[in-house]
């Protein structure tokens, strides 16, 4: 169960400490209001090792991005669970508040986030949303359109497009009020 500091007191300088001791060889730069965190995960030991970018402000939710290596979409250029600026969607809303660490959350949750994207890209599956989500309506609806122009400078590039290797089969597409209704959610 993660640490839950009262309103406030998990303040960016505080959440910019706990990532370079969690994570020694990571680098946070902190500015008025915001914190950029840069560091290297591996998530198992069968796993890659990829370098993240958390950006924060405080009392929001921080976006995480994959800088290295670069994500690989499907044939049809969509990647599970990413937000149009190419930040992943680790949570769903309201899992993260104001007062809980990133290490005990945001992080974790991003290399559960790993994991399942290895399985997808080995299986064409995406086992994040549990068993009762692999029906190809479901597995339709976690897969969202990226643009590299949309995400920020700082990250652009870091999702090819398309997936040079064992790409699976295009999914079945979800109908237009289930894609609007996800697509909602990771905007």
């Amino acid at each position: 169960m993660p640490v839950v500091y009262r309103r406030g007191d998990a303040n960016l300088a505080l959440q910019a400490l706990c990532l370079s001791k969690a994570f020694p060889s990571s680098s946070a730069e902190l500015t008025r209001g915001h914190l950029i965190w840069t560091g290297s995960v591996r998530p198992l030991d069968l796993c890659d090792t990829y370098l993240l970018r958390l950006e924060a402000e405080h009392a929001r939710v921080p976006s995480i991005y994959v800088m290295e290596p670069e994500l690989i979409a499907n044939e049809s250029g969509l990647l599970p669970h990413v937000y149009d600026t190419g930040s992943l969607c680790v949570s769903d809303l309201g899992d993260f508040r104001p007062g809980m660490l990133f290490v005990d959350t945001v992080l974790p949750w991003t290399l559960e986030w790993l994991i399942h994207y290895e399985q997808w890209r080995a299986t064409g599956t995406w086992y994040g949303d549990g068993p009762d989500r692999l029906d190809g309506d479901s597995q339709a609806d976690v897969l969202h359109p990226y643009s590299p122009e949309q995400a920020p400078s700082s990250v652009r590039g870091s999702v090819r497009l398309p997936a040079p290797i064992n790409a699976p089969s295009r999914p079945r597409r979800a109908s237009a009020t289930a894609r609007s209704t996800t697509n909602a959610r990771h905007r």
